[in-house]
């Protein structure tokens, strides 16, 4: 007697569709992420400076402070006062679930430098110590960065 070997088909049936919506998720979230990242870092003519120290302007958990030449002191394209900033600080370091914070200063080269300075002494009220200030080097044009 023999015996024959049934013949067995092994396929295998992708489902794409689940795929297809991670892949349309994930656009749409790194589209937003470089949105965002747009309006922190306004265009500014930034100072010069001979020295300095590279930094990351898009760094996680830095709070960037645009300054305009007009004096207009912006977060994330929204205007503030000194005062609202403070209490934005204030509000910022009592979180429990907040890391260390540092700020980025980024004021245009015609800006009142005693903004500045007012800014930084806030940051210093507030208990932040990690507080830096946006420049170029000599002869970087404002596009490369």
């Amino acid at each position: 007697m023999q015996l024959h070997k049934a013949k067995r088909e092994y396929g295998c049936e992708i489902n794409i569709a689940p795929l297809i919506d991670v892949v349309f998720l994930l656009i749409i979230f790194f589209l937003t992420v470089s949105h965002i990242a747009r309006i922190q870092v306004e265009p500014l003519e930034l100072p010069e400076a001979q020295e300095g120290k590279k930094a990351d302007p898009l760094a996680g958990g830095r709070l960037i402070v645009n300054v305009h030449r007009d004096g207009r002191v912006a977060i994330a394209g929204q205007t503030h006062s000194l005062t609202s900033i403070r209490q934005l600080l204030v509000d910022e370091t009592g979180r429990e679930d907040s890391g260390p914070i540092s700020i980025l200063i980024r004021g245009d080269r015609e800006a009142s430098w005693e903004k500045i300075r007012e800014l930084m002494n806030v940051c210093t009220d507030c208990g932040i110590g990690q507080v830096d200030v946006a420049v170029i080097e000599p002869g970087q044009k404002p596009s490369d960065l």
